[in-house]
């Protein structure tokens, strides 16, 4: 079975909307560099907010040093007028990504990147949820896939996909087995192959083959990959697909249940800052120079 989201994404839109209520969040995005990849990320996440009646603020710190971004976004935080505030990564050198990543009003921190917000997820006190963890939770439950006692392995330990997301299985009411794989975990096979359920975020073009599934296996791909051209995912789908039970396809699967629970944590933080900004529109980049 290929599970579609449309449900999923339909529903999610419809409580931003409930929650909106008459007034407009804004979210501001934060680019380093003029790399495809986050220009096109920006782009799906304008596409859908102006949709939904929410203002995207577009700001691109090019050549400062870490001290003037540091401030710059601290002053963002500051403002009442911005709901949410989301960081392209991964920061590029020479900035201090440590020292910019803590500089967000942990409230206004969307993405669930700063210290407090990750340890949310520890005590099981959170403000956000991580997008993308996020995505993969909707997913299971939206299909009412079965996690008690079950034995998930994630492929991936990034603090962006892997770590958060088995946090989030090993709740209360989840009641997950989880195993994170990585780059260096041995007999990888042995890991896959037992699985229940496989959730694959390595950021490599076809990396999980029909070979290290179990029949029946539900299979969730995280990855987006550019390859001849073509948006592909971490999983060989064509293959995979005739193994496993249940599978995501890419495009299509989890990225756009990703950019409707970004937008979603924006109208929550909304709610928290109580803005009153008016209108919908996307504003051009503000671009920070020497």
């Amino acid at each position: 079975m290929i599970i579609q989201t449309d449900k999923i994404v339909r529903r999610i839109e419809d409580e931003i909307v409930r929650i909106k209520e008459k007034r407009t969040p804004i979210l501001c995005c934060i680019g380093f560099q003029d790399d495809g990849s986050t220009l096109s990320y920006f782009r799906s996440i304008e596409r859908v907010a102006e949709k939904l009646g929410i203002i995207v603020k577009k700001e691109r710190f090019s050549g400062l040093s870490s001290q003037t971004v540091v401030s710059s976004i601290v002053s963002l935080s500051r403002d009442r007028d911005i709901d949410g505030i989301l960081l392209s990564r991964p920061i590029p050198s020479p900035y201090d990504a440590e020292e910019i990543r803590d500089a967000l009003n942990p409230e206004k921190d969307i993405d669930c990147i700063t210290e407090k917000n990750f340890g949310r997820l520890i005590t099981d006190n959170i403000l956000y949820i991580p997008p993308t963890p996020g995505a993969v939770m909707e997913i299971i439950k939206g299909f009412g896939i079965e996690t008690r006692g079950k034995r998930v392995v994630i492929v991936g330990r990034s603090d962006v996909v892997g770590k958060p997301l088995a946090l989030l299985l090993l709740q209360k009411g989840v009641d997950a087995t989880v195993t994170v794989c990585h780059s260096r975990t041995e007999g990888l096979l042995s890991h896959t192959r037992t699985a229940d359920m496989l959730i694959v975020a390595v950021g490599i073009p076809n990396f999980l083959k029909s070979d290290m599934v179990k029949p029946g296996t539900v299979v969730i791909d995280v990855g987006i990959n550019l390859k001849n051209g073509k948006i592909v995912g971490d999983v060989d789908f064509e293959e995979v697909k005739k193994v496993a039970g249940m599978i995501t396809p890419t495009p299509g699967g989890v990225g756009p249940v990703t950019t409707r629970i970004l937008l979603l944590n924006v109208v929550k933080g909304f709610k928290v800052q109580g803005s009153t900004v008016q209108g919908s529109t996307v504003q051009e980049f503000n671009i920070h120079q020497p």
